[in-house]
Formats: C-alpha cells, sequence, structure tokens
C-alpha cells in the first residue's frame, strides 16, 4: 500500500524535555492509524508538527512523495491536513455553523449566504447521523456535542489525512459508535486517518495498525490484528502492568458511619428523586450514559447549582449547601468533568495552583505567605508523585495526569472529607490512570468518602465498592461491586 506520510527522523526539544528523538513513522494512504503512549510520550506533539502548529528541530515531513515545510495550521489544511483536538478549539459565542464555516463562508454578492452554510452545515450533521441546530450558539451545546462541532467542522474540509485526537473522550456509546461508522466510511472513501487514543479497547476496534510511542521514542508500528492490549500495555508503560485495576475483594475497607446522605434530591429536568448513602471509606460510583444527569448531580452536591429540592446530611447533621464556599466548609472538594476549563488556571504554576482554595492556611491579615505556599507545594508533589521540573513549572506544560494530580491536591490542603470527582481519568493514559487508581485507594483508605462519575464501566467495576446506575435523570439501580457485571449496569444504563 502506498505510503501518504513518512516521519523521518522527527525531533522536537523542549527546555529539559525531549518531546520527539529520531522518530520515524510512515503512515498508509486509506488507513486508520493509531498512535499509542502515555501522556508525555510525544503523540500530540507529532501532530501539531502535522498539522503546522510548532515547527521541528530536526527532520523532515514526506507527504505524497514529496518533502512539504508546514509553517503554520493554514498551509496543513490547504494541502488536505486536518486535526480535531482534544482541547476543544471553538469560539463559544459564536453559533455552531460560523464556528464550522469561519473564514470560509460563502458570499452573495456583499452579504454571507446563511440560507445555503445552514444547509450545508445540516448536511455534514447528517453525515454523521446526530442532529444539532446550525443556529445554536456553541456555548449551549454539552461538551459531547462541542466535540461533535470539532469533528464537523475537519470533515467539512474534505481533508485527505484526518487527524483525532482523542475526539470521542467526551461521546456517549452511541455516538462513538457513530463516530467510527463515519470514521470507516471516511476510510473507504480513501481518507486516512490518525486515531490517537488512551482507549485501548477503541483502538483495537477501529485501526488497521498501531504506532507506540514512549519518552518521545518510536518503538515500532504493529498490524492491529496481529498484537494484543497487554503487549501494547507492556510496550506503553515499559513495564508490564498485570493488572492495573485493584483486587476489590481484598481491598474493602467501608464503614457503617454514613459520611453523607441525600434524599429527594431534584434539580429541573437533570435529575429526580435521587436517594443514597455515601458511607464512610467508601468509593461509591455512579455510572450512565451521557445526559444521565451525573455531572448536574454533582455540580448541586457541591453547590455550583441550586436544587428544586431535597435535603443533604453530611454524618448525621442537615446542612444547607448555597454554594461551593458552604461545600468547602463542610468538607466537599470537586474535581471537575473538564480540567482545563473548570479545575485549572493555566495561567498559573504548579504551586500557585495546589495552594489557592486553601487561604486560610497561606494568607494572614492580607499578606500571602510565600513559604507556606512553597512548602506545601513541596508536601503534595512528593506524596502524590506528580511529575514536574520544579513547583514553578506551568500547570499547563503538564501531562493530563499529573494536572489531575495538581487538582487532587489542591483539594487535599484544605483537608477534605468528601471527594466528588467527575470523569478523573478522562483523557489520561493507562499508565497514569494506574498511578490515579492507587491515590484513590489511598485516599479512601485514609479515612476519605469518595464519589466517582466515569464513563468508563471497566474503571467503576474495578475501583468502586459500589455502583449506582443513573438514565435519564433517576437512580434506576444501586449495586455492591461483589454482584455488579458489565452486563447487569450496561442493563440498567440503557433500559433502566
Amino acid at each position: 500500500m502506498e505510503n501518504i506520510i513518512e516521519f523521518k527522523n522527527i525531533t522536537k526539544k523542549y527546555p529539559g524535555v525531549i518531546a520527539l528523538d529520531e522518530v520515524s513513522i510512515t503512515i498508509r494512504k486509506g488507513e486508520i492509524h493509531a498512535i499509542v503512549g502515555e501522556n508525555g510520550a510525544g503523540k500530540s506533539t507529532l501532530m501539531n508538527i502535522l498539522g503546522g502548529e510548532i515547527q521541528p528541530d530536526k527532520g523532515e515531513i514526506c507527504y505524497n512523495g514529496k518533502i512539504v515545510n508546514i509553517p503554520n495550521p493554514n498551509v496543513a489544511i490547504s494541502i488536505g491536513i486536518s486535526i480535531v483536538y482534544q482541547e476543544l478549539k471553538l469560539c463559544p459565542n459564536l453559533s455552531v455553523v460560523e464556528n464550522i464555516y469561519l473564514g470560509r463562508e460563502k458570499e452573495s454578492g456583499m452579504r454571507i449566504n446563511w440560507k445555503a452554510l445552514n444547509e450545508k452545515c445540516r448536511t455534514v450533521f447528517q453525515s454523521l447521523k446526530v442532529e444539532i441546530n446550525p443556529k445554536s450558539l456553541v456555548r449551549t451545546l454539552s461538551i459531547a456535542r462541542q466535540q461533535l462541532v470539532e469533528i464537523a467542522k475537519a470533515i467539512s474540509l474534505n481533508a485527505e489525512v484526518l487527524i483525532m485526537d482523542e475526539p470521542n473522550s467526551a461521546l456517549t456509546l452511541s455516538e462513538t459508535e457513530n463516530l467510527f461508522r463515519n470514521l470507516r466510511g471516511l476510510k473507504e472513501q480513501g481518507v486516512t486517518i490518525i486515531f490517537i487514543s488512551h482507549r485501548l479497547e477503541e483502538v483495537f476496534k477501529i485501526s488497521d495498525r498501531i504506532s507506540v510511542l514512549r519518552d518521545g521514542k518510536y518503538l515500532g508500528t504493529f498490524n492491529t490484528g496481529e498484537t494484543n492490549i497487554d503487549e501494547i500495555v507492556t510496550l506503553i508503560a515499559g513495564k508490564k502492568l498485570s493488572n492495573e485495576l485493584s483486587d476489590k475483594k481484598s481491598q474493602k475497607t467501608q464503614t457503617e458511619n454514613v459520611a453523607m446522605e441525600v434524599k429527594e434530591f431534584s434539580r429541573g429536568n437533570y435529575f429526580s428523586h435521587i436517594d443514597f448513602q455515601l458511607h464512610e471509606r467508601e468509593i461509591l460510583g455512579i455510572y450512565g450514559l451521557q445526559g444521565a444527569g451525573r455531572t448536574e448531580l454533582l455540580e448541586t452536591l457541591f453547590g455550583l447549582e441550586k436544587p428544586d429540592k431535597g435535603e443533604i446530611y453530611i454524618f448525621g447533621k442537615k446542612v444547607n449547601i448555597k454554594n461551593p464556599s458552604d461545600a468547602i466548609k463542610y468538607g466537599f472538594a470537586m474535581v471537575p468533568e473538564d480540567r482545563r476549563k473548570s479545575g485549572l488556571f493555566t495561567n498559573m504554576d504548579v504551586k500557585e495552583n495546589i495552594s489557592i482554595s486553601n487561604t486560610a492556611e497561606i494568607s494572614k491579615l492580607g499578606f500571602i505567605k510565600r513559604k507556606t505556599i512553597f512548602s506545601t507545594a513541596r508536601e503534595f508533589v512528593k506524596m502524590i508523585e506528580i511529575k514536574v521540573r520544579n513547583i514553578s513549572q506551568m500547570v499547563s506544560n503538564l501531562s493530563g495526569g499529573n494536572q489531575q494530580k495538581v487538582i487532587i491536591s489542591r483539594w487535599l490542603a484544605t483537608k477534605p472529607k468528601i471527594f466528588l470527582l467527575d470523569e478523573l481519568t478522562r483523557g489520561i493514559d493507562v499508565g497514569a490512570k494506574a498511578e490515579i487508581y492507587k491515590i484513590l485507594r489511598k485516599l479512601r483508605n485514609s479515612g476519605l468518602s469518595i464519589l466517582l462519575v466515569s464513563s468508563e464501566l471497566q474503571e467503576v467495576l474495578a475501583e468502586c465498592d459500589r455502583i449506582l446506575v443513573m438514565r435519564n435523570g433517576m437512580l434506576v439501580a444501586d449495586l455492591p461491586q461483589e454482584y455488579a457485571s458489565k452486563e447487569k449496569v450496561l442493563r440498567f444504563a440503557l433500559k433502566g
């Protein structure tokens, strides 16, 4: 099969880090080629070089048999290369159609032909088998639908090479199936697809070949049908991860003490009549498909939104949580679904991100206690094993797994009793997930109570002592871990 892209000895260095080290990979025309590796392995850096976002220090790219220079994204698009990024790059205050055709608007005389653009936009969404109003403002859409807008934008460019960087991290099972169906259709039309994902089950489901990167080095390319997940995981991690998930039978530590009880909790059309108990030293999972109301439930418990009715009891005492400050006062901590949008201060460094919620400790009489900020940050960098050059490194330059560790550290500094975790391992590689799971078990064993929302069923089954299943805003099952199974949980999630 003819090669469409050849990376030859691509090298990219940053201060103190070699992001890519003499990487040479060939991509065949009309294939779905997966690139896998831990966060920080160099996958996104390589794709950003192909997409013109950054320039290599060394090496060259051959495209359709010719050496090409791609100095910026516009050049990449002009030669037929389009990227769907994991971190959305949309204009939230513009409509869907304005985002998709920004800079490519059709004109009729001196005016934009909105009728033609809207019709063209609907045709793209019809090809994706989704219904999104072209006139809707992007900021009104869920993360999953915003991601579909990004995908539609890339498809509308009629790209010869389509790069998908974690494109389905926020999509439901049915939306993911539709996406894969469309990717296969594009492949049949001759489009080459480069697929980056941490979900190895999906990589094996969709790809023709798999290339592995680790610490900026290229480890090889394998035909998907001639390898298996264990072999790829071993290459990615550099060691055998025989069981990244915990053995629940030997690790249950929950007590009979009820840390939090929720009664008749309801909010609009998001969820209604929610009743459950969270025990001390328990990891309680919440599973459900996109739109089930899981995130909205956590946001309301944390005081980001107000419930229509319902009661919350903390260790038997009824509390009134009007805002996040109240929630923190009663011992709550929350890691949000979208760490970049809602969890991190990307213009601040590691020590500032860790300290920012702990104002009582880091300030006195209006003055910042810089020594406390430094000592607190060093303590948690060591405790949680955050991989940083130093505590003054910008948090935006960390891998996804280490960014999540920073957010966890920030809340641990407030000495919480109850942790609310929303999609904690979204967009995190298999090695980093294992580290995060280890941290969760350590926190639970130290006395914390954890409410974990996750779209990854295997994660919920392996890591949670009990599993709540939500469907259409209702709590439809409360399953002890030993009685839960993939089939049982999915049946409740899909059918109630």
